[in-house]
């Protein structure tokens, strides 16, 4: 005896849609996550270094947050809220600098899938100075 198989596909149809949408919104909200941790590691070392290229304490904090600014608004920015700090208060031969970026990620876009409205990432890089360079 065989069955009648007429709207069976509607149905699977209508019971996958929803499985198929919150997938893909769990990639795209996964793929944010990581864009805005790895932008604010990126921030982090390019203020760093950018801090350590300089010659003194206050050209090391300006140079710092600019190199992180401009880390940020070239990689398309994830952050709502950017915070750096430089510390180049070990600015000799041999010392280093510290730069902490703090990056407040908005996602409150997808806080209908369980994600808090936004989520703050933040990352410290250290970068030695050279041990025989001339400071002025």
């Amino acid at each position: 005896m065989r069955r009648n198989e007429r709207g069976a596909m509607a149905i699977e149809a209508v019971l996958l849609t929803p499985v198929l949408v919150a997938a893909i919104i769990m990639v795209a909200a996964g793929s944010r996550y990581v864009d805005a941790r790895s932008q604010t590691n990126h921030a982090a070392y390019a203020a760093a270094r950018a801090a350590s290229l300089t010659t003194n304490q206050e050209a090391a904090v300006q140079a710092g947050r600019k190199a992180a600014e401009h880390s940020m608004a070239e990689r398309g920015r994830a952050c709502a809220d950017l915070q750096v700090d430089i510390d180049a208060g070990d600015f000799n031969p041999g010392g280093t600098v510290r730069a902490t970026i703090a990056c407040t990620a908005d996602l409150s876009d997808l806080v209908g899938i369980g994600l808090p409205g936004s989520k703050t990432f933040t990352f410290t890089a250290v970068v030695p100075l050279e041990q025989h360079r001339d400071f002025p």
